[in-house]
């Protein structure tokens, strides 16, 4: 894989993004690689715009493209006015990273506006990750203290940009923002009281040294621009590359397992289309393999700490085989001899549609006797005569040919002669044995030989 994090590197310095990858947060409905390739865009176009530039979707090319650009780096006289003028509202009452007001609310314990913070983007997960960090917290537990603060990052995160925002405002001011449900406004609504503070929080709110309480009390009034980030683009970057170098092109391939199917299924189902009416449980067939393939697609293919490797894979492998390809490939049989029997029974094209060529062809892939529409003096039972004579005669000449490949001996690759002699010989005395063997191949010719002599008489 390393022409690829090359490529991809490459793309990565110049802050183009990879192209033919949807855009957004990473799809858990799409493969696992699909996935990565988003989570690598979603990275580098965070370091665009951390870096000063415009966001992917925002870029074009020619001269449109270069008067967004230079609206969005030069902002008009009216915005600086409204960006100071909220610079005065935040020094004189301490707050910082304001993003606008929450519509004419205001504060529970006082008559400050109630201000919606500038927060942290969101931290975008792939598939494998989201796997991870729940078997880190079902090894941890619900009650460690870790897994707390696994799950309270991005809330403690906005709680220190609300707090930020609104220095007067309390844990039932968040709730109101954050979580509009858990706040119940009492009964009747006062008249007096347009801006929906006369309520309270809601039972799950109240329990003693809940999540949101504990770490409300450990907040501290610091904005999203000097906070720790959440998402580190540089490090998940990384990460991507190291997944990406780090396998082979036929491991990254079975990440692309179910989407191949998925198209596999699709294109049968496009295909076979024409012959529905003569296939037997077409419906059926297709509907019992798109559901299996949905069901084997979410199914975990990662196994251990995110590799696509080990039994896990070879299992799902196995599963896509058995439950998935020997349907498809029966049905594509199925649907392939239905279009042979159309092609070779039925001349005129418009011939093949009737009711009875359909029931016809029907019968032939169900049973294996079926009647004739117009009996044996037809058309179409001649041209069957003529289909058994011709898979009669194949069958002839295929068991002609067994039984002569079973008389008959293949063509030598190598021939042996060998010539021994023992007895009397023109010495001497008692004989002697000779030997003499003579090899034969078609690019080359050996002779080796032993031969003795009677040393005692001779």
């Amino acid at each position: 894989m390393g022409f690829i994090t090359k490529a991809i590197s490459t793309r990565n310095i110049s802050g183009a993004e990879i192209a033919g990858v949807a855009s957004g947060f990473p799809d858990s409905r799409t493969c696992l690689l699909h996935q990565k390739l988003q989570m690598l865009n979603v990275c580098m176009e965070r370091r665009t715009l951390r870096d000063g530039g415009l966001p992917f979707a925002m870029r074009s090319t020619g001269p449109t493209a270069a008067a967004t650009a230079a609206t969005a780096a030069a902002p008009t006289d009216q915005s600086d006015e409204e960006f100071f003028d909220c610079s005065d509202d935040e020094q004189e009452s301490g707050a910082t990273g304001r993003l606008s007001r929450l519509g004419n609310m205001l504060l529970v314990s006082s008559d400050e506006p109630l201000y919606i913070p500038v927060t942290q983007e969101p931290v975008p997960k792939t598939e494998d990750q989201l796997e991870d960090d729940a078997e880190v917290m079902l090894k941890l537990g619900p009650g460690s203290e870790l897994c707390t603060q696994m799950m309270s990052a991005s809330l403690l995160s906005d709680m220190e940009s609300f707090k930020a925002a609104n220095p007067a405002g309390q844990l039932e001011d968040f709730i109101r923002w954050y979580s509009p449900r858990d706040w119940i406004e009492d009964e009747p609504v006062d008249e007096q009281d347009p801006f929906g503070r006369k309520g309270h929080l809601s039972a799950r709110m109240l329990i003693p040294g809940n999540t949101w309480q504990t770490v409300w009390e450990g907040a501290r009034a610091i904005p999203a621009r000097r906070q720790k980030r959440l998402f580190d683009d540089t490090r998940e970057a990384e990460k991507v590359l190291h997944f990406l170098e780090s396998r082979t092109i036929g491991q990254i391939a079975q990440l692309t397992m179910a989407t191949l199917f998925h198209v596999g299924v699709l294109t049968l189902t496009a295909n076979a289309t024409p012959e529905r009416a003569v296939v037997p449980a077409f419906d059926e067939l297709i509907d019992r393999m798109t559901a299996a393939c949905c069901r084997l697609s979410r199914e975990s293919w990662i196994s251990g700490s995110g590799a696509a490797t080990g039994p896990g894979r070879a299992n799902s492998q196995t599963k896509y085989e058995q439950q998935l390809l020997a349907e498809m490939m029966q049905l594509e049989c199925i649907v392939t001899q239905a279009r042979s029997l159309r092609r070779k029974l039925f001349a005129a094209p418009g011939e093949s549609s009737s009711v009875d060529a359909e029931k016809l062809l029907q019968g032939l892939l169900q049973s294996h006797e079926t009647n004739l529409p117009e009996g044996a003096s037809s058309a179409i039972a001649g041209r069957l005569m003529v289909l058994f004579a011709e898979a009669k005669r194949a069958a002839n000449e295929q068991s002609d040919q067994q039984t002569k490949g079973s008389n008959t001996l293949p063509e030598p690759i190598e021939k042996q002669f060998t010539l021994r002699l023992s007895g009397n010989t023109v010495s001497k005395g008692a004989g002697t044995p000779q030997f003499l063997r003579a090899i034969l191949m078609p690019q080359e010719f050996r002779l080796c030989g032993a031969f003795s002599r009677n040393t005692t008489f001779y």
